[in-house]
């Protein structure tokens, strides 16, 4: 595998970050059976996406003192979002609290992206190198299929 085709972590969490809030974008103006795509994509990428960042990024980030204070709130936050994902996995996208639940997880994600993006990706870069990003990009590539075979789809029409 060549350094040059391989995606630092940083640009790969960005670019699932893009994708996430792209299905919330759809799932706002989705008919009923297109919401059940939606949200099971959601889902899976989300949890995808947490438990690959919990499995490379964070220990990674545990090594400096500039980036493990950010670690126990990134990590709350996650906990956070999957718990919202089970509660809106018992619902019917039809039900009004559906919606309510979807809205909450939508800002959660959204104040957890920014404060990745902002605060916490400015740190790493300060410690890490180009080469240690690349790394984990690496590693986080290469953990999301063995995480896959845990998550399962949400829900099912």
């Amino acid at each position: 595998m060549t350094t040059a085709r391989t995606q630092d972590i940083l640009s790969l969490i960005e670019a699932e970050h893009r994708q996430v809030e792209q299905l919330f974008a759809k799932i706002e103006t989705a008919e009923n059976t297109k919401l059940y795509d939606y949200f099971n994509q959601i889902y899976k990428m989300l949890n995808l996406h947490t438990r690959a960042e919990e499995f490379v990024f964070y220990p990674a980030m545990q090594e400096y003192e500039e980036t493990r204070k950010y670690i126990q709130e990134a990590q709350e936050e996650h906990e956070q979002a999957k718990a919202l994902l089970e509660e809106l996995k018992m619902l019917k996208p039809t039900e009004s609290e559906f919606k309510t639940k979807m809205s909450e997880l939508k800002k959660a994600v959204q104040h957890h992206v920014q404060e990745e993006e902002r605060e916490i990706f400015s740190a790493v870069r300060k410690c890490m190198n180009q080469k240690q990003l690349a790394q984990l990009g690496r590693e986080f590539q290469e953990a999301k299929p063995k995480i896959e075979e845990d998550v399962e789809v949400a829900m099912t029409t």
